[in-house]
């Protein structure tokens, strides 16, 4: 089941086109967990390396509470998909606090270079 946390990150998904490498990503992570509750799409980038601000658009965030153990999520996708083949140390799934401070989500981000492992 894909759940929305609000009708914001609905109209970031409608008024806005995704990266293609996103899509698919996603596409697998519901293939394989099942669920999902996306807790940001498309946002005006706070910054200039932000993801979500990009066109198209290059990440999505995850409640990770949902998940019983959302670090071994994270661990299968960076093992199943690699961001950039030339940079080995960025990953595509990043679990860390979220930006008001107060929990975590599971942060999905794509390149053009990303790829399948």
């Amino acid at each position: 089941m894909i759940i929305l946390k609000d009708k914001k990150i609905l109209a970031g998904l409608m008024y806005h086109r995704f990266h293609i490498k996103l899509v698919q990503v996603m596409c697998w992570i519901i293939d394989h967990f099942d669920d999902a509750t996306l807790t940001e799409s498309f946002r005006f980038q706070l910054h200039s390396n932000d993801l979500h601000g990009t066109k198209p658009v290059r990440a999505i965030d995850l409640r990770s509470w949902i998940y019983e153990d959302a670090k071994k999520i994270v661990r299968l996708i960076n093992e199943t998909w690699e961001y950039d083949f030339e940079r080995p140390h960025k990953l595509i799934a990043v679990y860390h606090k979220n930006r008001k401070g107060n929990g975590y989500h599971l942060h999905i981000q794509v390149h053009p270079n990303t790829r399948k492992r």
